[in-house]
């Protein structure tokens, strides 16, 4: 497959993953921010690989100049500093509402005029504030959280405690502020989680100077439990992405049955009363119950012997996962 045609139809995947996120267990989330945050991330990610802006402005289709405008909004604000424009602005107007474009444009005198326009624009266009008049007459007011439907509070903290965990075990040994720019969480929320796993044992906190370093080994969101699941998918998600990001860096295209990279998709064609159908779907119990077993023996092992200073980094990942496809999950749900 064509590169352009391979990405086209990630991208179409990935939107379909977060239109079922969006509206997992009826909750209809704000989308507003996304397209902004892909941007940015998309940006930064494409820089990280030694992509020129130019071409990147390409890339996205976009003049050089109006690329600049978009990312500068996406960057750190001058005004205020920790938050993008775009995010700055937007909870500037849920402090203040209703509020007009005069008093928005002073009070983020420091960052380009041209940039702050084009957010206010932007927070309209998404529907996350609503204008009343035009131009310098205008007047914003945040759209009401009542207007979308909320998340259980408990809920989230659960959500946000096994978020911060997996990040954790995925990019530790970290302090805090790296975790809070991880998870986008604010630092007094990640610390009240980070004590909560550290008392109950399930990531380590290393103390150097004044500097404290959080790291772990372990991830588990028990099979069957109804909270946390949000994480248990974000790793399931990472695993598939990392793994063919590193097949895609060691440049290899073809795979082998000794590679220890890559992943291999297996679809049984079975059917009602097929001689293998009960077989079919057991068999990946029987790797769930494997792997689960191999990493309780690893994790009895590490507790008891330290990991030799020289191989921090070595840990190999194993993503599992199925589905059985019916005949209910090709009917058309509209109504």
């Amino acid at each position: 497959m064509h590169a352009q045609l391979l990405i086209h139809s990630v991208i179409e995947e990935t939107m379909i993953l977060v239109a079922h996120l969006a509206t997992a267990g009826g909750v209809r989330t704000p989308l507003a921010h996304v397209a902004n945050q892909v941007f940015a991330d998309l940006s930064e990610q494409l820089a990280a690989q030694g992509v020129k802006k130019t071409v990147i402005a390409d890339m996205f289709g976009m003049a050089l100049s109006t690329y600049h405008r978009r990312a500068r909004a996406a960057a750190e604000s001058k005004t205020d500093a920790g938050r993008s424009v775009w995010e700055a602005v937007v909870n500037f107007i849920r402090e203040n509402e209703p509020v007009g474009a005069a008093v928005v444009l002073r009070r983020f005198s420091r960052d380009e005029a041209a940039v702050v326009t084009s957010v206010l624009k932007d927070l309209t266009d998404s529907g996350l504030v609503y204008r009343a008049g035009k131009g310098a007459s205008a007047v914003y007011r945040a759209a009401n959280p009542s207007d979308f439907a909320g998340v259980d509070g408990s809920g989230r903290a659960v959500a946000v405690r096994n978020i911060v965990w997996l990040t954790v075990v995925r990019r530790g040994p970290m302090d805090l502020a790296a975790i809070a720019r991880e998870t986008r969480e604010s630092p007094e929320a990640c610390r009240e989680h980070l004590d909560g796993l550290v008392a109950s044992g399930m990531i380590q906190a290393r103390n150097g100077g004044e500097r404290t370093e959080y790291e772990s080994t372990r991830f588990d969101v028990p099979v069957g439990q109804s909270e946390g699941w949000e994480a248990a998918v974000l790793d399931h998600f990472q695993a598939v992405v990392a793994a063919i990001c590193v097949k895609l860096r060691l440049g290899e295209s073809r795979s082998s049955e000794r590679d220890a990279v890559g992943g291999s998709t297996y679809t049984l064609d079975v059917w009602r009363g097929h001689p293998f159908e009960n077989e079919a779907r057991r068999t990946l119990a029987k790797l769930r119950e494997t792997v689960s077993d191999l990493r309780a023996r690893i994790d009895a092992y590490n507790a008891a012997h330290a990991r030799p200073a020289e191989d921090l980094d070595r840990e190999v990942t194993v993503y599992v996962g199925q589905f059985v496809k019916t005949n209910d999950d090709e009917k058309d749900g509209d109504e």
